[in-house]
């Protein structure tokens, strides 16, 4: 699979200048690299979408695409052999809370009672959720530089969370480097329907460029990501689908 760059959406502290984001920007390019299709080919080579043929043969609006999976199990695959844990646990409770940068404290309004609500109320857990789900990949470096890597091919409202997920936790100090990664434009019309992909979810940067300066120390980068080649060859098979979310219904599309 190619690398076509990554963007650095806020740096605060100058880590893009240190030796373990060079060396971690490195492990990841390697990782995305060994990503391959078919399996035993050297390079990523992917089947064009084509439209699903309909009842009397005639092409529909509906499209035959690639499914996702498979490609974030190969990059897991490639990020557990250079040491990176996999499915690593986020909240922001108050344990989490109590050790947190003063601006992750939030402090909140209810109407029309206009109660002020914060952290460490005695009901915040009951009103307020605290966990924010799994970061994909999970790894300390030199000088106690944490990181965490999302490898994103769910929709594109879970690209949205995952960039949000990471400002949150940087906010209150909980990591150091992020790296979202995501199919390119020209990637993403041939995987699973209404994907992540950097065409829809750049417009939205200096959003979170803009939330970066509240941040004391962290980096938040999006890396993206394509294919080596596009073929019509129907020798080449499509990359299996899932089972859940986009994937399911795009595949009951296909019946």
């Amino acid at each position: 699979m190619k690398f076509i760059r990554t963007v650095i959406v806020f740096d605060r502290g100058g880590l893009v200048d240190s030796g373990q984001w060079v060396r971690m920007h490195e492990t990841v390019v390697g990782a995305v690299q060994k990503i391959v299709h078919p399996l035993g080919n050297s390079r990523f080579v992917i089947r064009r979408k084509i439209p699903k043929l309909g009842a009397q043969g005639k092409p529909s609006k509906q499209w035959v695409r690639n499914g996702v999976v498979p490609i974030k199990r190969q990059f897991l695959t490639n990020l557990t052999a250079a040491g990176w844990r996999a499915e690593m646990p986020v909240g922001l409770g108050r344990e989490a809370l109590a050790k947190a940068e003063p601006t992750a404290r939030t402090a909140l309004k209810e109407y029309p009672s206009k109660r002020d609500f914060a952290w460490d109320d005695a009901d915040w857990t009951a009103v307020f959720r605290e966990q924010l789900g799994d970061f994909d990949f999970y790894s300390e470096l030199g000088e106690g530089l944490r990181c965490v890597i999302e490898w994103e091919t769910g929709n594109i409202s879970s690209s949205h969370r995952t960039m949000n997920k990471l400002c949150l936790v940087m906010l209150a100090g909980l990591i150091d480097i992020g790296v979202v990664i995501l199919p390119s434009r020209q990637l993403y019309p041939h995987l699973t329907d209404r994907i992540g992909n950097w065409e829809e979810l750049s417009p939205y940067l200096a959003l979170w460029h803009h939330v970066g300066q509240s941040v004391k120390r962290g980096l938040l980068a999006v890396t993206v990501v394509e294919h080596d080649e596009l073929t019509d060859d129907p020798a080449v098979p499509f990359i299996s689908q899932g089972v859940d979310g986009r994937s399911a219904e795009g595949a009951s599309k296909l019946l």
